[in-house]
Order: C-alpha cells, then structure tokens, then sequence
C-alpha cells in the first residue's frame, strides 16, 4: 500500500483515541467514568451521614446521636459543621492572597539553562599579511567561532523598588482583605451557633406543643364520649354531636403535624452539629429564664463587635488600598539586581559575567484602561460607605426588635403561667354547666380551645425567648455558646 494511502487510515486512529475526544468534544469526558464519579459521591455521602441509598459506614460523630445538651451541640458544630468549614477554608485562600501580595516586595529569582550540540562546530579563516603568515608556517590559523556543542546558564535576582507604595498598599489590602475573612468566619460561626440553639430549642418546643395536642385530644376525646351518650339519650342534638366530631378530627390532624415538625426540628439540629441526618437525637430540657439586656448596652455591643459590620468596614479599608494601589500605579515601577551568566564553551574569556542593573518600567496609560479601573475602584469605595450606612440602620432596628421579642416573649411566659389555671378553672365549670344542660358544646370546645391556646403559650414561650435572646446575642457579635455558661 503506497504512503498516501496510510493518511485516512491514521487519521480514524487519532479521532479514536483519548486525546483526540479530549481535544475534539467541548464538553469532554471530565476524566471519570460513571463509576469512578459513583464511588466520589458515596464516599461524600458517607462523609456527610446522609442516607444515600445504601448502609454507608458510620461517621466520626454518629455514636454520639442520643441524648444531647445544648454545650454539646454548640461543641459539636465548631468541629461538624459544614458551613464553618467552608469558611475557614476561605480564611485559608485569604491567607495565601496575602503571600502572593507578599511576595510582590520579596526578591524574584530565575534560573534558565540550555544545552546545544549541532551538528558541526563554526570556524573561520583569518587573512595575515604575508610576512606574518610566513612566521607560521605557511598556514593561516583556523579560528573557531561556535563549539558544537556547549551549555549555557544563567541566574537572575530582581529586587522590585517601592518607590512609589504601590506594592505596599496591595498588600495593605491583602491584610485587610484577610482580616475581612476572619470577621466573616466569625459571622458563619455565630449564624450556624444560632441554627443549633433555634433547631434545638425547636424541638423542645415541637416536643411541648406534642404533649399540649395530646392534652387536648384527650378532653376532645372525653368530651366526644360525654356528647355521644347524651345524643343517644335524646339530651343532645345532632349538631352539637357533629360539633364535637370535627374538633376531634382536627386534633388528631394537629397531632400529625407536631410529629412532623418534631422530625423537622431533629433532622435541622443534626444538620447544624455534624451529625447523621436522620439520627434518632433527643435533647436535654432547658427551664431556666434568659438574662436580656438592656437596649443601650446591646446597642453598644453591636456597633463595637457585630461582625458584619466588621467585615464591612476591614472591605473598606481593602478597597480604598486597592484604589490607591492603582493610582499609584501611574508612576514607574523601579527595579534593582543582579545576574550571573556561565558557558561551558571556552571560545570566549571569561566564561562566568556578572552584572547588575537598575531599571524601570513605565506604563504610560494610553490604553486609558487604568483610567477605567481606577474608576471602577472609586465607585466600589462609595458604594461599600453605604452599604456600612444601610447596615448600622438595618442593625439598630434587628437589636431593638430582637431585644423587645425576647421581653414580649417572658411576658407572655408570665401571663401564660397564671392564665394555665384560669382557663383550667373555665374548662371545668363550663362542663359542670353543659352536664346539667346550660352549657352546649361549643362553650366546652370554646373552653378547650382557650386552655390549649394557654398552655401553647406556656410551653413555646420560654423556649421562643431563649431564641430570641441567641438571635440578640448574635446580633451583638458575642459567643453564642457563652449563654450556655450563663445559663
């Protein structure tokens, strides 16, 4: 077969073969095979204690679902939340934002080496007067202009000359642009802190609402019993009778969604504290009252700590470097080092040179794309000063509502308190009255539902006030977990 008749054959080779798909296809074949992508994912999903499908092997915390204290969950998320973990590999990558910034002041070094052999050394002739020619022999000397083979190195040490500050306000803003991540590491930490203490106290709540529901069933239910002999007796008509079958119905509708929002609750604060979704955790009942403070003092504590805020204003300071940084970059950059070059051909003397210099660079801007991006930065400045405005506004009012909730709450915890036996008092006289006939049973449900109302109050109010007293804390920027040693 001639060669020309080799190409096509060659060519459905190459578009065969791996390489050929990798470079042909826009969306390639992201180097995994479904099967290996399955193993990735599993293992994720193992990692995360999801139920994926499968019976993955149990995590590092799993063995610890159970009984579970407030401490021991705000323990558990500093170590098992996902989110916190996120942030702090963004506080990892702001770190090495500011080596790089770093570096920019730090002596450059460079190295580069090449070796040649050709395949015949370069020599010439060189023209003698006679006279001089006749002293060597008749010959003229032959003088060889390339080796044909040699190695050639070479070192270079550049040392970059601030002159002007334009590197250090980089990395100015690299520090500030670091210390920004740590304020917003701090900020997911009290956020999911707070998503501990709201789920958990959630599932007190749900727990307590539970047994409410229950309460209420069983007087529904006693009450249906009550209805339902007067009804077959002639004493009750078929209204009343309906009246009390639906209030029934509804209870044990209501029974269902506490079961659900219990299980809510329990998969939220398993998510929060690393452990597996659908662990079977139970939580340690919380009965003391919180402490709130006072408006001023939590006002005070949020504008000097509330990391929000702090990592606006470390942003400010980022940017302002960074606009600066380019302004100063109309000037020229100055430069300053040393290098040292080596051949291995002896043809020339010396073989090692050294030199240094000093030079500049200047980009004169005519592009006009630093004008743009100076202007660019200017408007981000402004922009992020409001932001820091529409921020200490929105927080002022987040403290005092938030503050004003948590008292409104422990008034209501109060009221519900003494309110408990009064509606227990109306529920028995009104079914005093409606077995001796002056009563019908929409004044005992009425009744029912008003001791239910009450003891809801009862059971959520606390648990709804130590939220609201997390959801301040937070505000404030202070340690979530700190309540827990106050408490």
């Amino acid at each position: 077969m001639r060669p020309d008749r080799w190409a096509p054959v060659a060519m459905v080779l190459l578009a065969a073969c791996g390489p050929a798909r990798v470079l042909t296809r826009p969306e390639g074949n992201g180097g995994w095979s479904p099967e290996r992508r399955q193993e990735e994912l599993t293992a994720r999903a193992t990692a995360a204690g999801v139920d994926f499908g499968t019976l993955p092997r149990p995590s590092a915390t799993e063995h610890r679902a159970g009984l579970l204290d407030l401490p021991t969950a705000l323990a558990l998320a500093a170590h098992e939340n996902r989110r916190i973990g996120e942030a702090e590999k963004d506080l990892d990558v702001a770190e090495a934002r500011f080596r790089d910034a770093r570096g920019r002041l730090l002596p450059a070094t460079t190295g580069s080496g090449r070796y040649t052999r050709f395949t015949d050394e370069l020599t010439t002739n060189v023209v003698l007067p006679p006279s001089l020619l006749k002293t060597l022999g008749g010959k003229a000397p032959t003088v060889v202009v390339r080796s044909q083979d040699a190695a050639i190195f070479n070192g270079t040490v550049t040392v970059p000359l601030d002159v002007t500050g334009e590197i250090l306000h980089v990395l100015r803003a690299a520090q500030a642009g670091y210390r920004g991540e740590q304020a917003r590491l701090w900020a997911t930490t009290l956020e999911q802190q707070l998503v501990v203490i709201r789920s958990y106290f959630d599932l007190l709540e749900a727990g307590r609402l539970r047994d409410v529901t229950e309460q209420t069933l069983a007087s529904d239910r006693q009450q249906l019993a009550t209805a339902q002999s007067r009804f077959d007796n002639g004493r009750l008509t078929k209204n009343d009778l309906l009246v009390v079958q639906v209030a029934v119905r509804n209870a044990e509708q209501r029974f269902l969604q506490d079961n659900l929002a219990i299980d809510q609750a329990r998969w939220a604060l398993n998510q929060a504290v690393g452990l597996a979704v659908n662990a079977p955790t139970e939580v340690v009942d919380v009965g003391t009252r919180p402490d709130i403070p006072a408006i001023d003092e939590a006002l005070r504590q949020a504008y000097a700590t509330n990391p929000a805020l702090a990592a606006l204003l470390e942003e400010q300071q980022r940017v302002e470097a960074t606009a600066t940084a380019l302004e100063r970059s109309r000037f020229p950059r100055v430069a300053a080092g040393g290098a040292v070059d080596y051949t291995t051909s002896g043809i020339v003397q010396p073989q090692q040179v050294g030199s240094g210099f000093v030079g500049f660079t200047w980009d004169l801007g005519t592009d006009t794309r630093r004008e743009a991006q100076i202007a660019e930065a200017r408007a981000v400045v402004e922009r992020n000063r409001i932001e820091i405005e529409r921020t200490l506004r929105e927080l002022e009012a987040l403290v005092r509502s938030t503050q004003q909730e948590a008292e409104e709450r422990l008034a209501a915890l109060d009221a519900a308190e003494v309110a408990v036996g009064q509606a227990d008092e109306n529920l028995r006289i009104r079914r005093q009255q409606f077995d001796a006939g002056r009563a019908t049973s929409d004044d005992v449900l009425r009744a029912v539902a008003l001791l239910a109302s009450e003891r809801a109050t009862l059971a959520s109010a606390l648990y709804q006030a130590h939220t609201r007293r997390a959801e301040l804390q937070r505000l404030m920027g202070l340690p979530l977990d700190a309540l827990t040693v106050e408490r």
